[in-house]
């Protein structure tokens, strides 16, 4: 089913109809938010989204709500069954940070006693930590001292990873269980 109307700012439409594919087609800006809902209960939800934003359904669903912030034109299709396949990109306002942001990797070595493995750094977008070696585990602290059974544990041979949802950009420690442990790689962005 195709549906073209104008929202009203913050006013929430809701439909009732069976489908299982469901396509913005046109909005005027990236503030639609859309629910969906199946025998009385949410099945799915997005916020914020603009034109070309899709979603199939396994289960489909039987009623959907759409509201804008801002008001305004919008357009949508739901269908039921088969494959869909659309060509257009989906299209709106986007935004890419850190581009060029510089990756660094260094080889460290993490001993027995707690010392600071990486140092504080605003705006940092990405950190993994490795330990390739075969038998020390490594345990970090974010802004204190390490403990020995204590933080995160990155067992021999493993790793910890953070990216741009979410990554510390506290003093980070260190301490291992072995003596010197010169198998540790600490890559940041």
């Amino acid at each position: 089913m195709y549906q073209a109307l104008t929202l009203s700012a913050g006013v929430p439409v809701q439909f009732y109809e069976s489908a299982d594919f469901f396509r913005l087609l046109a909005s005027p800006t990236v503030d639609v938010s859309i629910y969906f809902y199946r025998n009385g209960a949410e099945v799915g939800s997005v916020l914020n989204v603009g034109a070309g934003y899709a979603e199939q359904f396994d289960n489909g669903f039987d009623r959907l709500v759409i509201a804008s912030e801002g008001g305004g034109a919008v357009a949508y299709v739901t269908k039921t069954g088969g494959d869909v396949r659309y060509d257009t990109p989906p299209n709106g306002n986007v935004t890419v940070t850190n581009t060029s942001g510089a990756v660094v990797d260094t080889d460290v070595t993490v001993t027995s006693a707690s010392a600071q493995l990486v140092a504080a750094k605003a705006g940092r977008r990405y950190l993994l930590i490795q330990n390739k070696d075969a038998a020390g585990v490594v345990y970090i602290s974010f802004g204190k001292a390490a403990i020995v059974g204590k933080g995160i544990k990155i067992p021999a041979g493993g790793s910890y990873s953070a990216d741009a949802n979410y990554c510390p950009n506290d003093q980070i420690f260190a301490i291992g269980s072995i003596a010197s442990n010169a198998n540790v790689v600490v890559v940041e962005g």
